[in-house]
């Protein structure tokens, strides 16, 4: 059943032993509240987040989704597509209907898509929030090629990719620092053809699947 939280502190307090399956914040205070409590979120849990905002421009996105939400969508949208932005944003989490796809491993690293995981070599996890896990599936599944923007874009965020938007590029280098500073070169930038996966820095390329 949904629940409505006025006060976001305690939720927060709640997070991880009731996790929810999704994350709606209404902003209606400063912008800088919301992105404090994006961050808080993201500090816990990976749980997809959607912002509402009045102001549901470009660059008010890309804030949005480097403080860690999953999408943005403006307070002036129709109900559907809010629904509709819901339903696309649970069909990429556990939470919602994932096809399950055998365990990779690249070089020690693991990426589980059924668990949306991503192990280094010693166990532990590297967080991901829902659209850098996408991107990191996206860009293992096709190690050595290059991916364009236009199709990061339509399969990470569901939207046509706009060559002012930097929204992209952005998701790119929060992934690549989740990664490491050993790991910076494992994604590289294709001049005018996108990105690609060269596997982890000081680990044999290939994939096993498990």
């Amino acid at each position: 059943m949904p629940e409505l939280h006025p006060d976001a502190a305690p939720f927060i307090g709640r997070l991880r032993t009731h996790p929810p399956n999704l994350v709606i914040i209404g902003c209606d205070g400063e912008p800088s509240t919301t992105l404090q409590i994006l961050r808080q979120i993201r500090e816990q849990s990976v749980v997809p987040c959607i912002v509402m905002s009045g102001q549901a421009d470009d660059v008010s996105e890309i804030v949005a989704l480097e403080a860690g939400a999953d999408a943005l969508v403006d307070r002036a949208a129709p109900l559907r597509a809010l629904v509709a932005r819901i339903r696309a944003v649970l069909r990429r989490g556990e939470w919602g209907v994932v096809e399950t796809v055998p365990t990779l491993s690249i070089g020690g690293w693991r990426l589980t898509a059924e668990r949306r995981q991503l192990l280094r070599p010693d166990g532990s996890e590297c967080p991901l929030t829902t659209a850098e896990f996408d991107l990191m599936h996206l860009l293992v599944e096709s190690m050595g090629k290059p991916i364009s923007r236009d199709t990061i874009a339509s399969i990470v965020f569901r939207r046509p990719f706009r060559a002012e938007d930097r929204t992209v590029d952005n998701l790119v280098l929060r992934l690549r620092r989740k990664l490491g500073p050993a790991q910076q070169d494992s994604i590289k930038t294709i001049r005018g053809a996108g990105y690609l996966f060269a596997g982890f820095s000081g680990c044999t390329p290939y994939i096993a699947v498990a």
